[in-house]
């Protein structure tokens, strides 16, 4: 009788035990949503029911311009027969007394959510009418999309400058192959995309794993399964924790909650605590090697590269803060190389004292509104006066003095 007491009490201790720590878990993760925003998630491991339908008519209409592209991911479907943001076709060469500016990037290079008239690249050409802007930016690109489109069209146009757009958010798309797996704002983007990874101190390219009509057919045939096979080269789904029966106790969500925390912000951070960008990490020296074979491509093909550095709202906010520019680690990294590069935060902070940030930009990603396309606008054809590159001649004299420099002989 005493040993089934004593068993009686060990099961209300261990009972008591556990729920005390259903409770604190239960509230800490209540703490997490509300003050810091986090949220416990786990590793997609099947498709929602939009994503499924989105996906179905990507493969019921293949074919019939659906952005899909099979190397890149995906293309812009609104733009001129080149693939640029342009309402107007431009010769394969360019006037003589014009100097031609290539540029590739995201959806900030695109400049997203103004009309072309009021998009940078236009109002670039307003400043100066000797300069145009052959716009190839595209909306999610990561900086490895990018390099990729210039490897696919860098000479067709024959440009005098590129500018290889970044957006400093765009280190965590280089290590991203599938963008649900990287944040829930992203939850319709259901194309794939490749990615490079380094090896032995090269880039090493992982093509983009779902190129064609049968492989999306296939991930809805099995969801599961690709989504998991699609995760194995996929920063995000690795730091993240994949769905278990025993979910619904606070304590295995607050548990994976924390080993996400630890895994992603401690172990393996792209970004510090402070928010600064984290220089021993894996997309960090990606997206160094990234840049690196861009510039040098770029100088390859016979134009000189300029690396146009794109500030978020984030980085507005810092900025206004105090703060020092998350992507700090990089532009010493452009410095220490001599790469020419323009950080358009620069212009904006000149700004601060007139404009809110609610005036510079059109959303809450902080895409530029018509009036900060203006202001970078200028602050581009300023620097590209300030570097002495305001005409053909004297951007070719510059584009020979940096192949010399870094050893880079013209292919063609």
């Amino acid at each position: 009788m005493q040993r089934k007491s004593t068993w009686a009490i060990y099961g209300i201790a261990i009972l008591g035990f556990f729920m005390l720590m259903e409770g604190l878990s239960y509230a800490g993760l209540f703490a997490l949503r509300t003050a810091a925003k986090i949220e416990y998630r786990t590793n997609p491991t099947r498709l929602s029911t939009e994503q499924r339908s989105l996906i179905e008519n990507v493969v019921r209409r293949w074919g019939v311009n659906v952005g899909m592209d099979a190397e890149l991911g995906w293309t812009l479907a609104e733009s001129n027969s080149a693939g640029m943001r342009d309402d107007q076709e431009h010769p394969a060469f360019p006037k003589s007394d014009m100097l031609r500016i290539s540029a590739f990037g995201d959806s900030f290079t695109f400049a997203a959510d103004v009309d072309l008239a009021q998009s940078w690249g236009k109002q670039v050409a307003s400043v100066n009418p000797s300069l145009e802007v052959l716009n190839y930016g595209m909306g999610g690109y990561g900086l490895d999309q990018a390099y990729l489109r210039y490897r696919r069209v860098a000479t067709e146009y024959h440009p005098h400058i590129v500018f290889i757009g970044y957006m400093s958010e765009n280190i965590a798309r280089n290590v991203n192959v599938y963008r649900i797996f990287y944040l829930p704002e992203y939850a319709t983007n259901i194309l794939t995309k490749p990615r490079f990874q380094v090896k032995d101190g090269r880039l090493s390219l992982l093509k983009n794993p779902l190129p064609t009509r049968e492989d999306y057919a296939a991930l809805l045939r099995d969801d599961e399964a690709v989504l998991r096979r699609l995760g194995t080269n996929d920063y995000h789904y690795q730091m993240n924790s994949n769905a278990g029966a025993l979910d619904f106790l606070a304590t295995v969500r607050f548990s994976k909650l924390f080993y996400r925390g630890i895994n992603s912000r401690l172990l393996h951070p792209i970004f510090k605590s402070d928010g600064m960008y984290t220089v021993n990490s894996e997309a960090y020296d990606v997206t160094v090697h990234i840049f690196d074979a861009f510039y040098r491509d770029v100088l390859n093909n016979g134009a000189l590269p300029v690396i146009v550095v794109f500030p978020d709202i984030s980085d507005q906010n810092r900025n206004r803060q105090g703060k020092p520019r998350r992507y700090t680690p990089l532009i010493d990294n452009f410095r220490s190389k001599g790469y020419r590069f323009i950080d358009l935060l620069d212009a904006i902070q000149a700004e601060e004292s007139r404009y809110e940030i609610s005036e510079l930009t059109s959303k809450t990603f902080g895409h530029f509104s018509a009036l900060g396309n203006q202001i970078i606008a200028k602050h581009l054809v300023t620097q590209l006066g300030s570097f002495g590159l305001t005409d053909v001649s004297k951007v070719q004299d510059a584009r020979d003095r940096e192949r010399a420099r870094l050893g880079v002989n013209q292919s063609n």
